[in-house]
Formats: structure tokens, sequence, C-alpha cells
């Protein structure tokens, strides 16, 4: 239940920089105990629409799919924060 909530959360974070259906789709996929599905989607729309992640946002991410068990190939594409 933890993982879901904080990954709920997560992907609230989102509102605003991916579609709003989007977003619903993922949190309902979280709901329903479909957390790897729903990091897995995520991960592949942030790279499609070129998001730019704050890096308590990569860290969150990275956390959750080690949590999961979720290989790198999982989120090492996502863009990191510019320095």
């Amino acid at each position: 239940m933890e993982i879901e909530k904080r990954l709920i959360d997560l992907i609230s974070d989102f509102n605003g920089r991916l579609a709003g259906e989007d977003i619903r789709e993922y949190i309902s996929l979280a709901e329903h105990n479909e957390c790897v599905v729903a990091l897995e989607n995520l991960c592949t729309q942030l790279r499609e629409y070129d998001v730019v992640l704050a890096p308590e946002e990569l860290a969150n991410i990275q956390a959750l799919a080690n949590e999961m068990n979720l290989k790198a190939d999982t989120w090492a594409f996502l863009k990191y924060p510019k320095s």
C-alpha cells in the first residue's frame, strides 16, 4: 500500500506537464495494484514529451522502480536535470 500511495503522489506531481487523461489512467492503474504498469507508462510518457525532471522526481522514480524490482531501463532514459 505504501508504494501505491507514493506512486500516486509522484504521478500527481506531473499534472499539467502530462495530459490529464494520462495522469488519471496511471493513478487508476496504481489504485488497482498495477503499479509496475503505471510507472512504466509514466516513464514512457515523460520521455515522449521530453519532460525534464527535478532531481527529487528522478530520485523518487528510481527508488520506486528499485522497490518494485524493475530494471534500470524502465527509467534510465529520462532527462536528467541540467546543472
